[in-house]
């Protein structure tokens, strides 16, 4: 299932001066060059990966003070069935889920569930499950990261 998410995630490196850690966003990760950043103050400093487990930034699903909301293209639906998934939806009692039109798409219905909770109440009832998290896909990015994935993207190189 697509998902969007906005969180920032960090990432951790070593500062070979004093040996400490410093916390980047992914704009100065992406710089790296052999897993070697230079930080703004001229000092080089090492990826540390294990430590990014233990990254100070990250925030539970249980300590979100505001639940995120999930945004599902694999649940979504053409315009011509609108009329028999909310029915459903109305019959399963899935108070939690609205389909909304897709803003670049207008004939598709995307699926927004209060909570990856109700995302999953609700792709049981149409038999589906997610797999995302357990096949090693479930990244979660902010819209800056998306829109610089598509700079980068969208850039032509040359050779």
């Amino acid at each position: 299932m697509k998902m969007t998410r906005t969180r920032i995630r960090r990432f951790a490196f070593l500062r070979e001066d004093n040996g400490k850690i410093v916390w980047v966003d992914w704009t100065t990760m992406i710089r790296q060059e052999a897993g070697f950043i230079t930080l703004p103050d001229g000092v080089s400093a090492r990826r540390c990966v294990h430590l990014e487990g233990e990254s100070p930034h990250r925030v539970s699903r249980q300590q979100r003070a505001v639940p995120m909301p999930v945004v599902s293209d694999s649940l979504g639906f053409p315009a011509q069935a609108f009329r028999d998934r909310e029915a459903q939806r109305q019959k399963w009692g899935c108070t939690d889920i609205e389909f909304r039109r897709d803003p670049r798409v207008p004939e598709f219905y995307q699926v927004h569930c209060a909570s990856e909770s109700a995302r999953d109440r609700y792709a049981k009832h149409r038999n589906m499950v997610n797999r995302t998290g357990s096949l090693g896909g479930g990244v979660m990015l902010s819209q800056e990261d998306l829109d610089r994935a598509a700079e980068i993207a969208s850039r032509r190189w040359m050779f």
